[in-house]
Order: C-alpha cells, then structure tokens, then sequence
C-alpha cells in the first residue's frame, strides 16, 4: 500500500470545492509552417481555445506560457499578454521541460484557488521547426547536460535517453521490438488524428531498421519536432455556468510532481526514475482518491519510446520491465487494456511538450474524440516528464466532478 502524503487532503478538498475545470481547447496546424513566428503561434491557438469555450478574451484575467526554444524573451507571460493584447490579473511562465504543460493545468487550479485569477489561459507554441537551425537545436539539447562532467564528452539528450534505454534493456532483458511497439502504437493512432504530422503506416521492422541516433535508439523511437501552438482554458465550474459555456468539462481530480536528478552524473541506478515518476503519480492518485486501475485512458510523455515504458512501470499500470511486452501485444492501443496517447503522442503528432496530451485527454472526456474515441473514457492520467526522466508531472482528469 503505498505511503500517505502529507498535505495530500487539503489538496484533495481544493479541487473538491473549487472544482477546477478545463473548458476550452485549441490547436493549430502542426508541421513545418515558414513564414510564422512563435508569438503568431501562441496567439492563433489562444483565440482557437477562447472560441471553444464560447468565451470573449476580456473574460480572460490569467496567463500561463511555457518556455520558447525560438523567442530571446525573459519574460515570456508578459510578452505574450502585450503581443496578444491582454492585461492580466495573474501571469506567469513555467520553465520544466517537458513536465511543464501538466504542471500548467496545476498552477492555474492553485492561482484561481488562491484568488488570483478565474479563467487562466494556458499556452504553448512555437516555431521550432522552421525557426531555429539544427546546429541550433544542438546546442539548445546539449544544455541538460553538465557543463563540466558531461557537455565536454559530447553528450546530447538523445544520447541520455539511449543511455538509460541500454541500462533498462541490460536490466529487464527489453528488446529493440518493445521500444518500437511504443512508436507502432502512436502512429495507428495518429493516423485518425486531422493535424498529426506523420499518418503513414509503421511497423516494428520500419523502426529497427530506421537510422540509429544513438544505440539503441533509432530515428522512429525520437520524437519529432513541429511548428504550431495549443492552449486550453482553466477555469471552475461556478464560473464556466456563470459564462455560460456549453462544452462538457474536463474535472481536475488530482496532481502532484516528483525529481530524481538533473544530470546523468547525478542518476545511480533506474529506481531513482521509477521513485519520481511514481511520487509524482501517488500524488494525484491519493488526491483523487483511485489508483492506476481506474484510469481508462492515459497520455504519458513520450519523447522517446523508452520513456513510455519507464512511466507506464513507475506509476503502477504493469510491473517492472513488463511495459515493453504490454507494448508489444497491442496493449496500448485503442480497444485494448490501456489506450496510451490516442492522438499520436509527441512520436507522430507533434511536439509541443505535453500540449497535445492535455487537449486530447480533454477531448477523450468530452466524448469529442471521433474516431479516436475510448468507449466509456471517465478518468485519464497526463504526465509529463522534464530532462533526462528528471522532472516529473501529473494529473488526473474526471469526466465529472470530484466527490
């Protein structure tokens, strides 16, 4: 039985009076799109999301954005809010890798809890793909390593990631096939999502046989990088009658995060990831009160296709060194025990942190899925992780409200 969480209730009764909900949703185009900027981005998926909910942007008095790979700004939040026109009652920016949009639904439930806002913006988008040179792009990956143990060995994140796949494959006896049926997964279901970047078939051979990035990583098991912007609406469901919004709401029922390490040189063995990512989970499970057999759709952060098999061990869906099996028997897919990332994940839709992973979780809540739908999706699971599977965020979205 996992071990109680101090301040895990008070949390808990926040969610259940405030019901925090999502009640707006927006995503533009994905893919290599010349000729826009990071702002453009961030402003054509805040309108789409304010339209979704039915709302006029002064009804807006919060902002969240994440970090940019493009835009030199230091202050991101507000730079965005003069670009786009607003003046807002709180703002803020959230800078943890790839756990930052999960953590963005969290901070705006606690703003508004604290007062601060009522209806929070939360937005990503950028141009990292026709933006920033690859040589560019180089050198913004190889900053999560250490500049004095690490970056000087030519470690890049790819190579991080292969590092930690050749010690779970040594430890667990994984193969290449239960890595790629990670990448197969995704892209079945990318292919009945309308803006996934890549719809075309894959097979567990397309990816073994896929150029190597780093041993044993293949091209097919990286994630991909995008142009484009998503943003979803943060608000509680007093407020969303009061504004008269119409879509069915998304229920924050739990949250929490978890950190091992920042660098490689800091990472003893593999249970330090597993111990985060499974703080992080027990965190918004013992807040909603479930466990990881309630959850009926999850979205797990998926840069490369050993981090899904890691998050689906750590927060308790199978056992350790079992995710690679699970993943090769289909188990993953749409129909089956556990649908993972039924928009194609960060491996075939696109790439903007856990963006897509927080709308698409929404969308599977709504019942608004199309042919991606899960039959009776009531709870879903988002996590993100930061770093080399360092920083680690989750949430857990209800269909209804928290009893």
């Amino acid at each position: 039985m996992a071990t109680a969480i101090p301040r895990v209730e008070e949390t808990r009764e926040m969610l259940k009076n405030q019901k925090i909900v999502i009640a707006g949703v927006g995503e533009t185009e994905q893919g290599k799109i010349p000729n826009k900027s990071s702002f453009q981005f961030l402003s054509e998926a805040s309108k789409i999301a304010i339209e979704d909910a039915g709302i006029k942007k002064t009804d807006v008095d919060g902002v969240i954005t994440a970090f940019s790979l493009v835009e030199n700004t230091f202050m991101h939040c507000t730079t965005f809010a003069d670009y786009f026109g607003m003046n807002p009652r709180f703002f803020s920016s959230v800078a943890i890798g790839g756990a930052t949009a999960v953590w963005m639904v969290a901070e705006a439930a606690m703003a508004i809890a604290a007062g601060q806002a009522e209806v929070v913006l939360c937005v990503r988008g950028d141009n990292t793909l026709s933006g920033i040179s690859s040589s560019g792009m180089v050198a913004l990956i190889r900053e999560m390593c250490h500049a004095e143990f690490e970056f000087p060995y030519g470690l890049t994140t790819p190579g991080g990631y292969a590092l930690i796949a050749q010690r779970y494959m040594d430890e667990y006896g994984a193969t290449s096939e239960h890595l790629a049926a990670v990448s197969v997964s995704a892209r079945k279901h990318a292919a009945l999502k309308e803006n996934a970047m890549h719809q075309g078939p894959l097979s567990i051979e397309d990816v073994i046989n896929s150029r190597e990035i780093a041993s044993p990583l293949h091209k097919y098991d990286c994630s991909i990088i995008s142009d484009g912007g998503a943003a979803f609406i943060i608000t509680t469901e007093a407020k969303a009658k009061e504004l008269e919004i119409e879509n069915p709401l998304a229920y924050l029922h739990g949250m929490g995060q978890g950190y091992s390490h920042q660098y490689l040189t800091s990472l003893e063995n593999l249970d330090q990831i597993y111990n985060a990512v499974n703080r992080s989970g027990q965190k918004a499970f013992q807040t909603a009160g479930v466990g990881p057999s309630d959850v009926d759709v999850a979205f797990l952060y998926d840069c490369f296709t050993i981090t899904v098999l890691l998050e689906l061990e750590g927060l308790g869906f199978v056992g350790k060194g079992e995710g690679g099996p699970f993943a090769l028997e289909g188990r993953m897919e749409i129909g089956s025990d556990l649908p993972v990332n039924t928009h194609g994940g960060l491996l075939s839709q696109a790439h903007l942190g856990a963006m897509h992973h927080v709308i698409e979780a929404t969308l599977q809540l709504r019942g608004a899925a199309g042919p991606r739908q899960v039959d009776g999706a009531e709870l879903a699971l988002v996590h993100g992780n930061g770093g080399i599977v360092s920083a680690h965020s989750t949430v857990l979205l209800g269909k209804e409200a928290l009893s």
